[in-house]
């Protein structure tokens, strides 16, 4: 990291309430893919410098909260548009979080590898399908043609549409923020 991480024991009170919700709740269950926090008690991830902005850090928590555990999108629909975002920014740390996230929604090493080399894995949903399509139309183009909307919101619906294309911003916004402060998972160089 180009920045040093923040040792729990000098956090501020704003701050150790942001770490609380990464060191308890469902981000730290035993059954999930991944940890936010490392072996030593330090944040890791995103988490790592959205805590030297607790307003800041406080909304994108919430906002990821929502993003990761309240969406109505298919959890491994939504983990291949993640992965597909990952790859397209080279994010480390995303690929690191998200192809255990993906493992653990049902995508297999092949499906892992396939988005890993830009194509679809062998066997897809018709949302999964659709999923994959509108997300690297989004991150090539910025936007979606009238006929790809049109059947977008038609399978998805115009919310579930809306909650993909906001996927699709959240992980791009941690995407860069990963890169600038060079934040990789733990033992990658």
């Amino acid at each position: 990291m180009r920045v040093e991480s923040v040792d729990p024991a000098r956090m501020t009170e704003a701050q150790r309430e942001i770490y609380e919700r990464y060191a308890t709740g469902p981000r730290a269950a035993p059954d999930s893919p991944f940890s936010l926090v490392d072996a030593d008690g330090r944040l890791q991830g995103p988490p790592a410098i959205w805590i030297l902005s607790p307003p800041f850090g406080r909304a994108l928590e919430r906002f990821g909260g929502a993003v990761r555990f309240e969406s109505e999108l298919p959890l491994r629909a939504r983990e291949m548009a993640i992965l597909v975002v990952a790859h397209h920014h080279r994010s480390p740390f995303e690929r690191y979080a998200h192809e255990r996230a993906g493992a653990a929604a049902g995508l297999t090493a092949g499906d892992l590898a396939a988005l890993a080399e830009g194509r679809d894995p062998a066997e897809l949903s018709d949302v999964e399908s659709l999923v994959l399509g509108v997300t690297r139309s989004v991150l090539d183009r910025g936007t979606l043609s009238d006929g790809e909307f049109r059947d977008a919101a038609g399978l998805l619906g115009e919310a579930g549409l809306f909650e993909l294309v906001t996927i699709v911003g959240y992980y791009t916004m941690l995407a860069w923020q990963l890169a600038v402060f060079d934040i990789r998972p733990a033992g990658a160089s």
